[in-house]
C-alpha cells in the first residue's frame, strides 16, 4: 500500500505531514486554511508513517507532484541521511522538519528554530545574556537549543536519557544538566523550555517535579494540545510569564508554506484555523 494516497475528491495534495502518531496535529487545518486564503487549490494531508516506513514515504514524495512535507516525531533526525541535501541551518541543528521537493530532489530545511524565536519575539521575550534551560534533546530540542544559543542565551540542556543530553551539550557547547541538578537548574533559569512530548498525551503530566520552576522569568511549552499544559498552568500561578506552543507551530508552518509556495504565508489565517481546530470548530 502506498504511503501517499490520492485525495478522494481528486484535488491535489500540496504537502504532507509525516508523523507517528499523526492524529493530534493541527497542521492540516492550519495549512488548508492558508491554501484557501491564497487561492491555491489543494490540501495538506497528515499521514501516520512509522519509523520503518520513512524511507519509502520519502521515496514516494520524491516521485510525487507534491511540494513537500513536514516531519515531526519521530522523524526529524532520522530523515537526514535520506534527503538529497540540507540547508546550512538544518545541517547545523542536525534535524529537519520541512522537506521541499524540487526537480525530483528532496531538500531538508529547519523552520523550527526560526519559528520558535519568532514566537518568543511575539511574546516580548528577549533571551540575550539570559540563562535558559531546555528540556529534551530530540529534534525539537535541538532546534530550540540552537536558536537560543544563536540568540546569545546561556543554554543548559536536560533529557530523560542522559546520554542524549550529554551528546547535544558537547556538540553545541552547552551546559549539561543531570537529573540530580534538574530542580536547582530549573529554579535558576530565566527561561525554561519544555521541548519534550510530556503533556501531549496526558494533560496532567509535567516534565518537572512540583516547585521546580524558575524563580522569575518565563516558561515556554512547545506542546500545543492542550494549549495550556500543566507546566504552563503552574508557571502562571507562580507569577511567571508563559509562552504556549501555538506560536511556534504557526510560525514554523508559515515558513514551511512560504518555502513550498514561493510566496508569503498568511500567518494570521493559520493561527485562527489552529485555534478553531483546538476549540473543536471548523475555521472558515
Amino acid at each position: 500500500m502506498p504511503f501517499l494516497p490520492d485525495q478522494a475528491d481528486g484535488s491535489p495534495v500540496r504537502a504532507y505531514l509525516f508523523a507517528h502518531p499523526a492524529g493530534h496535529s493541527l497542521s492540516p487545518a492550519m495549512h488548508d486554511a492558508a491554501l484557501a486564503s491564497l487561492g491555491i487549490e489543494g490540501r495538506y494531508l497528515a499521514l501516520d508513517v512509522p519509523p520503518s516506513g520513512l524511507r519509502a514515504a520519502l521515496d514516494e514524495l520524491r516521485r510525487s507532484g507534491a511540494w513537500g512535507a513536514n516531519l515531526t516525531i519521530p522523524h526529524k533526525e532520522a530523515a537526514l541521511p535520506l534527503l538529497d541535501d540540507l540547508s546550512e541551518e538544518a545541517w547545523a541543528i542536525g534535524a529537519v522538519n520541512t522537506v521541499v521537493r524540487r526537480d525530483g530532489r528532496l531538500h531538508g530545511l529547519n523552520t523550527d528554530a526560526p519559528g520558535f524565536m519568532a514566537a518568543l519575539v511575539e511574546a516580548g521575550v528577549a533571551v540575550g545574556g539570559r540563562d535558559a534551560l531546555v528540556l529534551g534533546a530530540g529534534g525539537a530540542g535541538r532546534a530550540v537549543a540552537f536558536a537560543l544559543r544563536e540568540a546569545g542565551a546561556r543554554v543548559g540542556v536536560w533529557n530523560r536519557t542522559p546520554g542524549r543530553a550529554e551528546a547535544l551539550a558537547s556538540e553545541f557547547r552547552l551546559g549539561h544538566v543531570s537529573d540530580a541538578r534538574l530542580p536547582s537548574a530549573a529554579r535558576s533559569a530565566w527561561l525554561l523550555v519544555n521541548s519534550t512530548s510530556v503533556g501531549l498525551r496526558d494533560a496532567e503530566a509535567s516534565p518537572l517535579l512540583p516547585g521546580a520552576l524558575p524563580r522569575d522569568g518565563w516558561v515556554c511549552d512547545i506542546v500545543y494540545r492542550p494549549l495550556e499544559t500543566r507546566l504552563l498552568r503552574e508557571a502562571r500561578a507562580a507569577g511567571l510569564g508563559t509562552v504556549d506552543g501555538l506560536g511556534m507551530l504557526v510560525h514554523q508552518g508559515a515558513l514551511a508554506l512560504s518555502a513550498w509556495a514561493g510566496r508569503p504565508a498568511p500567518a494570521d489565517v493559520m493561527r485562527y484555523a489552529a485555534l478553531a481546530a483546538l476549540a473543536g470548530t471548523q475555521a472558515r
